[in-house]
């Protein structure tokens, strides 16, 4: 078996490829890279998901006994908060168990390097190459009774720092006079103790769901998606609330639902977002996006004057224009973003919190907002497609189907294609494309397309349709 660093690290099935034994080398091998570029200080953290304290304190023993002090967090933490604290404490990297938004039945191993950003392919290459060598019996392991003595583990909490740094980027007086009334999901993950701690003290009326650790998250995955976030949506519109905010098991993405009780797609909210830091908080850059991600954002850039650049999916690959472009705002369609001066990694607290100083700056619902924003810069529909699938042959062909997309064609032609990363077209009708990528972490193919006229877009998704049977 050959283990496999995806867009956002390693993640397997537990029992099956996520075993006790598959941990301690992935241990081993992050400890030989973390020495080789001479680190001594990482944080070890976990979400909420099946033992995963006993995965953490593996990762822990493994690591100590290899001469790394480690700083050990008590509770489940958020994926942006290991980054932050690996930035804020200067360590020299941070590992989190977690599968983030994946089915229950996953666990994973995210790695950051010492800039806090998820790490890059160089890094996972090395990672990989690395576990291939590695032989298991000769992995050491030192008790962590003994790694505590030797000044080689400290439990810590890395939450205050957190919401002191959020304190400084998010105007909380602003929507404390807003006196919003908010419910908020955190899909029993690591968020707990975070944003409903933060809402509690923002918010007029607070209503907090799922808010215990269920390893099973409720029979689902802890996807802060359209179709989970669809009973409370309904709850909006019945009882007058403002705005729904969620977060996924890591905190690492977010979902929102505004106050008609309508889902806003993470496209919408990074475009919204980068609307009101240009407008409301006068600041100056360009802003981020995937190659996946709606072009709205690039609207917004274009009429304040900045720029706008693209990277391949992945957040480790945005984190390089917010540390070296000081990007505005960098965000991606699956629902993670964060903003210059924060973590150079996916932030869902963040983003619910830009959320409501959006809300309160404007002093108009959410769905307002919306509104005005389609007025100003015109329609943008999008959507993702993902068909799974069962082999390799299966990927191939329909990979193939798409290679020979203009077959397909009635109403719109093919003007250019490119490859940046996957397979994308753009077509004959203004703000038209699709891409067509293979996922990074499940056996899945991806597709996302988007135009800005409604009939377009109506063909664009039979098109996929049909190329799909």
């Amino acid at each position: 078996m050959k283990i496999r660093f995806g867009t956002s690290g390693w993640r397997a099935i537990i029992s099956d490829e996520f075993t006790f034994k598959n941990v301690r080398i992935v241990s081993q091998a992050i400890a030989d890279y973390v020495k080789k570029t001479n680190g001594k200080r990482l944080i070890v953290a976990r979400d909420t998901r099946f033992l995963t304290e006993r995965y953490a304190r593996l990762v822990a023993e493994v690591l100590t006994a290899n001469g790394i002090k480690v700083f050990m967090p008590e509770n489940p933490t958020p994926t942006p908060v290991v980054s932050f604290t690996i930035r804020h404490h200067r360590l020299d990297g941070g590992i989190n168990i977690t599968a983030s938004h994946n089915p229950p039945e996953y666990c994973g191993i995210k790695f950051n390097p010492a800039d806090g950003s998820p790490a890059p392919p160089e890094v996972t290459q090395q990672i990989e190459s690395i576990i291939a060598s590695i032989e298991e019996d000769r992995i050491p392991t030192m008790p962590l009774v003994e790694a505590n003595r030797k000044d080689l583990l400290e439990i810590f909490d890395p939450k205050p720092d957190y919401l002191n740094a959020l304190a400084k980027i998010i105007d909380f007086e602003s929507i404390k006079r807003a006196k919003l009334k908010v419910i908020v999901d955190l899909m029993y993950g690591t968020a707990m103790g975070y944003l409903d701690e933060l809402c509690s003290k923002l918010v007029a009326d607070l209503e907090v769901f799922h808010n215990h650790r269920d390893p099973y998250f409720g029979g689902d995955r802890p996807e802060p998606d359209e179709e989970r976030l669809a009973l409370l949506a309904n709850r909006v519109k019945s009882k007058g609330w403002d705005v729904v905010l969620a977060v996924d098991g890591d905190a690492d993405r977010f979902g929102i639902v505004d106050d008609e009780g309508r889902y806003v797609k993470a496209n919408e909210v990074i475009a919204l977002l980068a609307h009101h830091l240009y407008k409301n908080k006068n600041m100056k850059g360009p802003v981020a996006r995937t190659v996946a991600t709606s072009h709205a954002v690039d609207e917004v850039a274009k009429a304040f004057g900045e720029k706008v650049v693209e990277t391949p999916v992945g957040f480790k690959f945005l984190a390089s224009v917010l540390l070296n472009d000081k990007a505005v705002i960098a965000g991606e369609e699956s629902g993670g973003l964060s903003i210059a001066n924060h973590v150079p990694e996916k932030d869902g607290i963040l983003a619910c919190l830009l959320i409501l100083e959006m809300i309160s700056y404007e002093a108009k619902p959410l769905s307002q907002i919306r509104k005005e924003f389609r007025k100003l810069y015109g329609n943008f529909f999008n959507s993702r497609v993902d068909f799974e699938l069962s082999s390799d042959e299966e990927k191939k062909e329909l990979f193939q189907k798409f290679q020979n997309l203009e077959q397909y064609l009635k109403d719109l032609r093919v003007v250019s294609s490119d490859t940046p990363d996957g397979l994308r077209f753009f077509f004959d009708k203004p703000g038209s494309w699709l891409l067509v990528r293979v996922s990074g972490t499940e056996p899945v193919i991806r597709v996302y397309f988007e135009a800005r006229d409604e009939t377009v877009y109506q063909k664009l998704n039979m098109l996929v349709r049909q190329i799909s049977r």
